[in-house]
C-alpha cells in the first residue's frame, strides 16, 4: 500500500478526533463540586455579606479559634449583650462538598462554642461562621489545618 501525505493527515485527524470525544467523556464524568448548591442566587446577595464582614472588622476583637486533639473551640468576643450570639457555623472542606458540616451556635457562659472532630477528615478547612448579636449580623471565615 502506498502511504502519501494525504493518508497522513487523514490519519492525524483521526487520532485527533478520538482522542477529543474521549477528553469529553471523560470530563463529563467528573463530578461538580460546588461552594454550595444555590451558587447563583446567593453571589446575587453577596453585598450583605460584605456588610456582615466589615460590621465584624469594625469589633474590638474578633472570633477566636483553637483545637486539640478532639474538639475545635471558638471563642465569641464579648459584647456588650446579656444575650448570647446566634447563628450557624460552617465546617467547609474545599475539596469534597460531600465533607462539611454544618452546626448551630451553642455557647457556654464562657461564649465558647466547642466542635468535635469525630468523623471529620484530616487537612485543610474553612470555618465559616455567620453569626448576630442582638439582631447585628456578622461573618468571619478562618482557615484551619484540621489535625
Amino acid at each position: 500500500m502506498k502511504f502519501n501525505w494525504g493518508t497522513g493527515i487523514f490519519i492525524t485527524l483521526v487520532i485527533f478526533l478520538i482522542g477529543m470525544i474521549t477528553l469529553v467523556i471523560i470530563s463529563s464524568m467528573q463530578p461538580l463540586n460546588l461552594v454550595t448548591p444555590d451558587y447563583y442566587p446567593k453571589g446575587i446577595d453577596y453585598q450583605q455579606q460584605i456588610n456582615k464582614i466589615e460590621k465584624t472588622k469594625k469589633l474590638a476583637v474578633g472570633i477566636q479559634f483553637a483545637q486539640d486533639e478532639k474538639l475545635i473551640y471558638i471563642n465569641f468576643p464579648a459584647i456588650d449583650s446579656i444575650n448570647k450570639p446566634a447563628g450557624k457555623v460552617l465546617v467547609f472542606f474545599p475539596r469534597d462538598n460531600n465533607l462539611d458540616r454544618e452546626f448551630n451556635i451553642e455557647v457556654n457562659n464562657s461564649l465558647i462554642q466547642t466542635i468535635s472532630k469525630e468523623g471529620m477528615v484530616k487537612g485543610r478547612c474553612i470555618l465559616k461562621i455567620d453569626w448576630s448579636f442582638d439582631g447585628v449580623d456578622y461573618y468571619q471565615e478562618e482557615d484551619m489545618m484540621l489535625n
